[in-house]
C-alpha cells in the first residue's frame, strides 16, 4: 500500500465529525499534531504519526494471488488530564456515546474501494498516555485490508 493510500485512510478518519458531549471534536494528525495537549485544547482527537499506524499482517491472498496487507490506525480522544474531576465516573457515559457515534459515522463514511476493505473497528475507554501526560479518553482502532496488486505472471 502506498503512502498516499495510507494518508487517504487517515484523512477519511480525520474527516469523521465525531461528537463528544454534543460537540464535534477537532482532530490533529500527521504534521498538525502536538507533542501534548493542555486543558485549553481539550477535548481533542489525535491520530498519532508515531505508534498509531501498524502493519499487522501481510501475505498472499490465495484466490487471486495478490499481496494482502492488513493495517491498523489508532485514533485517540483525549478528554482531560487524569486526576481532574471525579475520574471516569464523570465521563463514562459520554465516552461510550462517543464510541457508538464513531462506529456509526465510520460505517457511512468508509470509501467503497475495491482495494481497501474495512475489517474491524474497536474502542476502549481508558487512560491514554500521550507525550509525557495521561488523559481520560478513548482509543479507537480501525483495521483494514488492502490488496496491493495481483502478480503479472
Amino acid at each position: 500500500m502506498s503512502y498516499s493510500a495510507v494518508t487517504d485512510i487517515i484523512e477519511l478518519l480525520a474527516g469523521l465529525a465525531v461528537q463528544y458531549n454534543s460537540a464535534v471534536v477537532p482532530v490533529r494528525r500527521l504534521s498538525t499534531q502536538p507533542n501534548w495537549s493542555d486543558a485549553a485544547q481539550l477535548p481533542v482527537r489525535i491520530i498519532p504519526a508515531l505508534g498509531g499506524l501498524r502493519l499487522v499482517e501481510g501475505g498472499v491472498y490465495t484466490p487471486t494471488r495478490a499481496t494482502r496487507a492488513v493495517w491498523e490506525i489508532d485514533d485517540l480522544l483525549l478528554v482531560r488530564d487524569v486526576g481532574m474531576g471525579r475520574g471516569v465516573a464523570d465521563t463514562a457515559t459520554a465516552l461510550v456515546d462517543y464510541i457508538e457515534d464513531y462506529v456509526a459515522r465510520l460505517r457511512f463514511a468508509w470509501l467503497t474501494r475495491g482495494d481497501v476493505q474495512l475489517l474491524n473497528v474497536s474502542g476502549i475507554v481508558d487512560v491514554i498516555r500521550y507525550g509525557e501526560r495521561a488523559y481520560e479518553g478513548v482509543a479507537m482502532t480501525t483495521r483494514f485490508a488492502h490488496l496491493v496488486r495481483a502478480p503479472s505472471v
